[in-house]
């Protein structure tokens, strides 16, 4: 296979532009999951995009080696397109199909049903008798083609004539007698056993031997079913549903007035086959190129062959790097006498590790963006204002207003000596300190602090010009008000971001309750009434 440089791959490059906006984001976790999942998935679909794996190497016998590969493609097989070579120089090497099967490279049994009935006579005949012999240019040589006539006029000739006795690869001679014997007469009764002859062709599949599994059936005709055969439409369903070959039809419009879709295209429909109506032979011709264009179905793609080369060992190393270039596209092995030779491809195991690389370099780089940002939003949300012991002094009265206070030391770092200055701050006591009046109890990092409602309004939020400070990312910057009016408790919401909840309903504006429960973004309130 081709290399595909990974930066330049317009998966990485969406890997890359995805994990810049989640950096910017800080989203560490985020962005190693999504760049681990789509690193993946992009190694996978270049694995998964060749047409020829390699599933095992022998070179016990070097320098005799054997290589056991499957395809997996969606055209047939060629083995002149593929061609191997040792450092440059051809190597002569056998292949033969090792899992014999359903091999896309043995073509496809093809059979043509064609109504040539009173429904057809004139010129609706040779519109489909023209038709065919157009779309018969779309056959491969591989493929084993048969056709079929039902519906003459004559009583003894209302079943299936075929021009061939058997599927044959000679498609010039079906042809000639598809030209020569396709003949319709006027019959005013329209008879035509269209099921019954359909049901005959299924039949005529299961006893043929030696075809392909990949088998084409396709039923041109009017549509009509006019015949005392007890068959029905589900007949024909089920049985081909037991054969498990889809039934193609092209209906043939031979007359508007009298037209009528019949049951064709709810049988093509249940047996997973295409529905066509027409009424040229060009639309005829069309609609069976379709069909013969169809991709090889999933069940017989896969195909399992083994390649016998001999590799070139003028100097007795006992190793060799075989190259495989198929359709324009390579891949690189390494066979050796010592190892029994490699599985991944060489051209793979640069890529993977090239892949790691810069997985592990994205990886490294995000996770010190993250400590490093992780250990500023810390030192951000614990600043404290070191202006002076005079400054700190005049704010210890208004600490003291709203909670004890109880001594730590803080190191005060100079360009050559630390100084120790004794500071007062805030702790969260367990109980709340007894009042008067109402107060408000704030819970943040497993800590309470009280707060006394002295005024009539009570402002709360993340600025510390509020009332009630509350540092808190999830909190807007004026989040609530608490009023006091009359000894009765309120809060109302000032349109804060996250919102507030009472007793787990949003609120705007509510009259408080002893025991209620007060919610502001992530933070637990309780006012104590």
């Amino acid at each position: 296979m081709k290399m595909i440089i990974p930066i330049k791959d317009p998966i990485f490059s969406k890997i890359a532009m995805l994990n810049l906006k989640l950096i910017k984001q800080l989203n560490f976790i985020k962005a190693a999951f999504v760049f681990t999942l789509l690193w993946l998935l992009n190694s996978a679909g270049n694995v998964g995009a060749q047409d020829l794996m390699i599933t095992s190497i022998d070179s016990s016998a070097f320098p005799n080696v054997k290589l056991q590969i499957v395809y997996k493609g969606k055209k047939k097989f060629d083995k002149s397109e593929l061609s191997l070579s040792q450092d440059g120089r051809p190597l002569t090497f056998t292949i033969n199909e090792s899992a014999p099967g359903s091999a896309p490279e043995k073509g496809r049994a093809i059979f043509f049903l064609m109504e040539s009935s009173g429904n057809t006579f004139g010129k609706p005949l040779i519109e489909i008798r023209e038709g065919i012999i157009s779309a018969m240019d779309n056959l491969e040589p591989e493929d084993l083609f048969n056709a079929g006539t039902f519906g003459s006029f004559e009583v003894d000739s209302l079943g299936l004539m075929k021009m061939a006795d058997h599927f044959s690869p000679n498609h010039g001679q079906i042809r000639e007698s598809i030209i020569s014997k396709m003949r319709a007469f006027e019959d005013t009764a329209l008879r035509s056993d269209l099921y019954k002859n359909i049901l005959e062709t299924l039949k005529y599949f299961n006893t043929e031997k030696g075809i392909p599994q990949h088998r084409i059936f396709v039923v041109i005709s009017a549509a009509r079913n006019n015949s005392k055969s007890p068959q029905t439409s589900s007949s024909v369903i089920g049985a081909a549903k037991d054969a498990g070959m889809p039934v193609h039809s092209i209906t043939v419009l031979a007359s508007d007035s009298a037209y009528s879709a019949g049951r064709m295209d709810l049988i093509s429909r249940k047996t997973g086959g295409k529905y066509f109506t027409c009424k040229s032979q060009i639309e005829i011709a069309n609609a069976l190129t379709d069909i013969l264009n169809l991709p090889v179905p999933e069940s017989m793609k896969d195909a399992s062959y083994e390649v016998t080369l001999t590799a070139y060992n003028e100097l007795q190393l006992n190793t060799a790097k075989i190259e495989l270039n198929f359709r324009g596209s390579r891949q690189i092995v390494t066979a050796s006498v010592f190892s029994g030779g490699s599985l991944i491809p060489e051209d793979y195991r640069k890529y993977m590790w090239f892949s790691i690389g810069i997985l592990g370099f994205i990886v490294i780089v995000m996770i010190m963006i993250n400590l490093f940002s992780k250990r500023k939003s810390r030192s951000s949300s614990k600043e404290i204002d070191m202006t002076s012991p005079d400054t700190i002094e005049d704010e210890i009265p208004k600490i003291e207003e709203k909670a004890p206070i109880s001594t730590i030391r803080v190191q005060q770092k100079s360009s050559y000596k630390k100084q120790e200055t004794e500071i007062n701050s805030p702790v969260f006591p367990n109980e709340p300190p007894k009042s008067n009046g109402p107060v408000v109890l704030v819970s943040l990092n497993g800590r309470t602090q009280t707060y006394p409602l002295i005024k009539e309004e009570t402002f709360l939020g993340r600025h510390d010009t509020n009332d009630i400070h509350v540092p808190e990312q999830t909190v807007t910057g004026r989040h609530a008000v608490i009023r006091l009016k009359k000894g009765k408790v309120s809060i109302e919401d000032l349109g804060s971001t996250n919102g507030t909840f009472v007793n787990g309903e949003r609120i705007r504006e509510i009259e408080l309750k002893a025991a209620d429960r007060i919610r502001v973004g992530q933070i637990e309130i309780t006012v104590k009434i």
